[in-house]
């Protein structure tokens, strides 16, 4: 038997540092439950791209590493869906900042019109 995700997270960011791709395949270790074989990061030229849906993901610690690597010309965002506590937490990254907000995901598809 299966378990549902818990949790949803997908993202990228660009243009990517060999710093910041280490910092984030140290921080994402601590992922569990993805019942894909395909890896929750990816590099993609210049990009690193996140996809993952599992039990847990280390959110904490891969915003960390994102905050110590961003530079000014690096931009992206990461979504992550918490399906227990039904909510989007969405990160943007621009101008070596990471901007953060939060909604109830009923809102978040009453807005996209779902």
């Amino acid at each position: 038997m299966t378990q549902m995700p818990l949790c949803k997270v997908y993202g990228h960011v660009y243009p990517l540092s060999e710093a910041l791709y280490a910092a984030l395949e140290a921080a994402m270790s601590g992922c569990m439950g993805q019942e894909t074989d395909d890896p929750a990061l990816l590099r993609e030229g210049d990009m690193a791209r996140v996809s993952f849906e599992g039990i847990h993901f280390p959110e904490e610690e891969v915003i960390a590493a994102l905050r110590t690597h961003l530079t000014p010309a690096m931009q992206g965002k990461l979504d992550c869906l918490d399906l227990e506590n039904w909510r989007l937490t969405r990160y943007r990254f621009e101008g070596g900042e990471v901007r953060t907000s939060a909604a109830p995901l009923n809102n978040v598809l009453d807005f996209s019109g779902h």
